[in-house]
């Protein structure tokens, strides 16, 4: 008799081996949180919050975070990700004073010093993993977005998408909408209906793929039914999911370019597959 083979997580995949692909993935999901998280606590500007979520990676390669959290999962992997940042941002922080002391000392004249290691003390507090919380969902709302768009050039349906974009992100009224698109106003509201009902869909999808990636196969549906009530939730207290998506793109800026991401993210792909081989070969 054949017995259906265990299908692994994403984090098994990567705690048992050099899995790039679940590499590839698991810094898709979680590098644009980490990169808002550090943004909002640590006062950063984009480029050094992308240093940070490269830190915070190469961390849970370096101290084996990811292999113990799957033997005792006493925590939640956002728990986890939440605490590396934390300690991450303090570090930089007291590296930051130190090099400033130091200056002042030796009178403007240092040499560069290693920085301090990063080792998971603590928990996160509660207040720092709702925060860490807040910066997943709206990094998920955004690909849900950038998902839709993507659809709906591809069906030569631009317009619904610049109808919710508008309204959403632009602040423009329906009727204002519908002058710039060149349409009626009963066009640009049907287009507007049609565009954020897609956009729940996508993002229920969405969800779903994240926790079929994280979660054993026979816990997938519970969680799903728990990671989605706690997202509606999140939603219900930032006024629904309109608001939700214009305070994710008002809050930010615009996103940075995809391509300036994908260089900082295969930059540190690199470097967490010699820390890889370096294990492999100690």
């Amino acid at each position: 008799m054949n017995f259906p083979e265990t299908r692994y997580t994403l984090i098994q995949r990567i705690a048992t081996g050099c899995d790039e692909s679940a590499w590839c993935e698991f810094l898709g999901d979680y590098w644009g949180p980490i990169c808002r998280f550090a943004v909002r606590r640590g006062y950063l500007r984009p480029d050094d919050a992308e240093d940070v979520a490269a830190q915070t990676f190469l961390a849970l390669v370096q101290n084996r975070l990811l292999a113990r959290w799957v033997l005792r999962r006493s925590a939640r992997l956002r728990t986890l990700l939440c605490t590396v940042v934390r300690q991450v941002l303090a570090n930089q922080g007291r590296v930051r004073a130190g090099r400033e002391r130091l200056l002042r000392e030796q009178g403007g004249q240092l040499r560069d010093r290693p920085g301090l290691p990063v080792v998971a003390g603590d928990e996160a507090s509660a207040e720092q993993v709702d925060a860490f919380y807040a910066a997943w969902a709206e990094d998920l709302l955004q690909r849900a977005v950038e998902a839709l768009l993507t659809d709906y050039h591809r069906e030569g349906r631009g317009d619904h998408f610049r109808a919710l974009y508008g309204r959403l992100c632009e602040g423009m009224t329906a009727a204002a909408t519908a002058e710039a698109l060149g349409l009626t106003l009963s066009q640009a509201e049907n287009a507007y209906k049609h565009a954020r009902a897609r956009l729940a869909v996508r993002l229920e999808e969405l969800v779903r793929g994240h926790v079929r990636r994280y979660c054993p196969e026979d816990e997938a549906d519970g969680e799903f039914r728990a990671e989605w009530d706690q997202l509606g939730e999140f939603l219900t207290r930032h006024g629904g999911l309109e608001e939700a998506v214009r305070r994710t793109y008002a809050d930010l800026g615009p996103p940075r370019p995809q391509a300036g991401r994908a260089s900082s993210i295969n930059a540190t792909l690199a470097a967490l597959a010699d820390l890889g081989r370096a294990s492999q070969g100690s």
